[in-house]
């Protein structure tokens, strides 16, 4: 009977035409369990919908049908799946009097959760009337129980015929109680043009708009939750900061968390009104502040008046007969030109500019003053006044306010002075800077140009002052040496950190032609700072000191030359006996053996003759050496000059049984050389390596790698290498470390490779080998 009596009530609702509310789930589908059911659930069953939330599940343990329950967990674990599916399903679930009803079920994944942690099911119950065939599809019935609570045509009709928009939605709550989403149930064809949202029924404001304002959820949940309707304007920021006035009232009944809501756009009436309002207090503090400017201005004024040191006077016109300017009466005048007009004590206010001056007439200043005055033109003149022994410029100024004439007097005696004084200095200056054997150049280093130079450079090579003004510090960086690019770049990091005070000095090549390159100095100052720390400007000092480099270049090799030149021929006239007398033993020798001796001994034989003729060559050298010839620069393929060095030093390499490897290719590595003085010096360095490792365990290694602009040379070898001091004085003439040693090897080396502008450093350490670096220039990059 109660079953009866239930399913009746609920029917009648629905005859009546109200229809049933759906009840709102939401399902979390990792354990299927309810997170959320709307309170109308407890009309429809009997069962309050906290009782459902508790846990153990309710909903799937008791209220759905035995038979219907697999069916329904097959139905969750589609929806779990498929995320963009909308499927339905016809349940049947127990009421409060223990009958079975039939309920349909519209569900979808619910694609928010406040913290998207698990994946959720979105599920519209709704009443299933019994007269609907149950053997039709879920789908079927589901559609005709929608069409069963459908509002009627007139309702529908008139809901679309308004112009504000409406939209019925259905709260959604977490389990604290508070508003978190609502869903949209029903809209009107206004929706969209208030709105910037299209299909939303059936879909959630979260989903749509996940950010979507909170205060939204908050005065709709105080609505659904108290029934009290509310009319508020409010502003969505997430719906491009649109103003919406608003009228939300909820229907249905008490347990219903449904509310409708009536609503426009007011954006452009809202925006007006707080323009308006935004204009009204600029214009008030505008107001207020020009106000404030004036009575701030007329302070000013008072103050500069009484205190400026400027002569000032304020006069009226005095008009005679024919209505002309005939005089000037003082209306005010202040201390400094009460003072300067008359040393007295009388008082110039009420005085006329006539009866107190003659020299204002004679100097043309009155006619100026009715010339202001008439034409309004502002006067600004300076004025010379020599009288007595008082000789002094005055600058006067004189302007037209209204029917009044404002003047001002200034004595710029001592300003025109420092002027001239100025212009005699820049005069001075010009032709100073004209006149220099220095290249001047000033450096802008907000630009990073040469801002002036003041003369031809090296016309020759394209250096004019023409070319070189107004061109950046990178361009002027590719006429130098490359070697030196690096050296200038470290002198002007110097100039920057220096104080005004401070000069700085660097030498530098510039390219004249082919491989010839021309000496600078240069010598900087900051010319102009910005700030303390911030650099504007510097000047540098250029100078061509070619001439006094060769020259101190000659004065030095020839001090070597007369130092070189003695010992020489000493070591010459002291080697040659004992190789005469080596010579004539090993032709001796050879002579007196058995003809199977002679072959056996031939091969140590003819090393013997070779070396003897080696070292009579370097004998000869070294008489040559002592008279200085200049070097014959050529271009030359590094790689060969090696090649040929390590062919004169074979014989020394045979017979200590050293290992050489070679580390570079057929190149070509191209460089400026003179080929036999060069060969001298590596050599030399081969020698050297050879006599510093163990016979028969030698190894000497040889390496040729471009680095930046040079080629790298290194001789490396695996020998008793040597101590920190012994390095410092490995290039010092007569220094040696052997017993046989004469300590002017090292010393020519060193001699030969400044002379090719080659740079050399050595590595060593005891019992770790040594090995020579030497940068030779590419002559390639210029």
């Amino acid at each position: 009977m109660k079953q009866k009596l239930h399913q009746k009530q609920v029917e009648q609702q629905v005859n009546k035409g109200k229809g049933v509310e759906e009840v709102l789930l939401v399902i979390d589908l990792e354990n299927n369990r309810i997170s959320y059911v709307s309170e109308i659930v407890e009309e429809l069953l009997g069962v309050k919908a906290e009782k459902v939330l508790t846990p153990p599940n309710l909903f799937l343990s008791e209220l759905i049908h035995p038979a219907d329950k697999q069916k329904y967990l097959d139905h969750l674990e589609i929806l779990y799946k498929e995320p963009n599916t909308e499927k339905e399903i016809v349940v049947r679930i127990k009421s409060r009097e223990d009958s079975w009803m039939k309920f349909c079920f519209r569900d979808r994944q619910y694609l928010w959760s406040p913290n998207n942690e698990t994946k959720a099911l979105l599920s519209r119950i709704k009443y299933v009337h019994p007269d609907l065939n149950s053997q039709k599809t879920a789908s079927t019935i589901c559609k005709e129980v929608e069409q069963l609570n459908a509002p009627s045509y007139h309702y529908q009709y008139l809901v679309d015929s308004i112009d504000e928009a409406y939209c019925i939605i259905e709260l959604i709550f977490n389990k604290k109680g508070e508003p978190v989403d609502y869903l949209f149930l029903e809209t009107n064809s206004a929706f969209e043009y208030h709105v910037n949202l299209k299909n939303v029924e059936g879909k959630t404001i979260r989903e749509l708009i996940p950010q979507h304002d909170s205060h939204w959820f908050e005065v709709y949940g105080e609505i659904a939750l108290t029934g009290k309707s509310r009319r508020f304007q409010e502003q969505a920021k997430e719906l491009d900061d649109v103003w919406y006035d608003c009228y939300a009232f909820r229907i249905g009944g008490e347990k219903s968390r449904q509310i409708a809501v009536l609503f426009k756009n007011v954006t452009e009436r809202k925006l007006a009104e707080e323009n308006l309002i935004n204009t009204k207090k600029e214009l008030e503090e505008k107001a207020q502040q020009r106000q404030l400017e004036l009575e701030q201005n007329a302070r000013l004024l008072e103050a500069v008046f009484d205190t400026t040191n400027l002569a000032i006077a304020v006069y009226k016109p005095i008009y005679d007969q024919d209505g002309k300017i005939a005089d000037f009466e003082f209306l005010r005048v202040n201390k400094v030109l009460q003072e300067l007009y008359l040393k007295d004590d009388r008082h110039l206010p009420g005085k006329t500019y006539l009866e107190t001056t003659t020299h204002g007439v004679k100097l043309g200043i009155f006619d100026h003053f009715k010339e202001v005055m008439s034409t309004g033109v502002v006067m600004d003149k300076e004025i010379y006044y020599g009288k007595d022994g008082y000789n002094n410029w005055f600058r006067i100024t004189a302007r037209k306010q209204g029917e009044l004439l404002i003047t001002s007097i200034e004595d710029v005696t001592q300003r025109k002075r420092q002027t001239q004084r100025m212009e005699e200095a820049v005069k001075f200056n010009k032709q100073l800077v004209q006149t220099s054997p220095d290249t001047i150049f000033i450096i802008n280093l907000d630009k990073y140009i040469v801002r002036y130079i003041n003369q031809d450079m090296l016309p020759n090579v394209g250096m004019t002052k023409e070319r070189i003004e107004g061109m950046s510090l990178p361009d002027v960086l590719a006429y130098l040496h490359p070697r030196d690019r690096e050296k200038l770049v470290d002198f002007h990091k110097k100039i920057l950190k220096s104080g005004d005070d401070e000069i700085h000095d660097a030498e530098f090549r510039v390219k004249t032609s082919g491989s010839n390159w021309e000496w600078f100095n240069a010598r900087g100052k900051i010319f102009s700072r910005k700030e303390a720390d911030w650099v504007e400007e510097y000047v540098l000092l250029v100078r061509n000191i070619t001439e006094q480099k060769n020259t101190q270049l000659a004065l030095i090799n020839a001090e070597k030359l007369s130092i070189q030149g003695e010992v020489a021929r000493t070591f010459a006239h002291e080697l040659r006996n004992p190789l005469a007398s080596i010579r004539m033993a090993t032709d001796v020798i050879k002579h007196k053996l058995e003809r199977s001796q002679q072959e056996e001994m031939n091969n140590y034989l003819d090393i013997l003759s070779r070396s003897t003729n080696v070292l009579n060559d370097l004998v000869s050298n070294l008489l040559n050496a002592s008279n200085y010839t200049a070097l014959k620069l050529e271009k030359t393929d590094l790689a060969l000059c090696v090649e040929h060095s390590l062919e004169q030093a074979a014989d020394r390499i045979y017979l200590t049984g050293i290992n050489v490897i070679k580390n570079y290719d057929d190149g070509p590595y191209y460089i400026l050389a003179d080929k036999e003085k060069l060969k001298i010096a590596l050599l030399n360095i081969i020698v050297n390596a050879s006599e510093a490792t163990t016979p028969q365990e030698g190894v000497i290694e040889l390496k040729i790698e471009k680095h930046k602009t040079d080629f790298l040379l290194s001789i490396k070898d695996n020998g008793h290498g040597l101590e920190q001091d012994q390095i410092d004085r490995l290039f010092d003439a007569f220094y040696t470390n052997k017993s046989t040693g004469t300590g002017i090897g090292l010393t020519s080396v060193k001699n030969i490779l400044k002379e090719h502008d080659a740079q050399i450093a050595v590595k060593s350490a005891p019992k770790q080998g040594t090995t020579f670096e030497i940068l030779f220039h590419n002559l390639e990059i210029e």
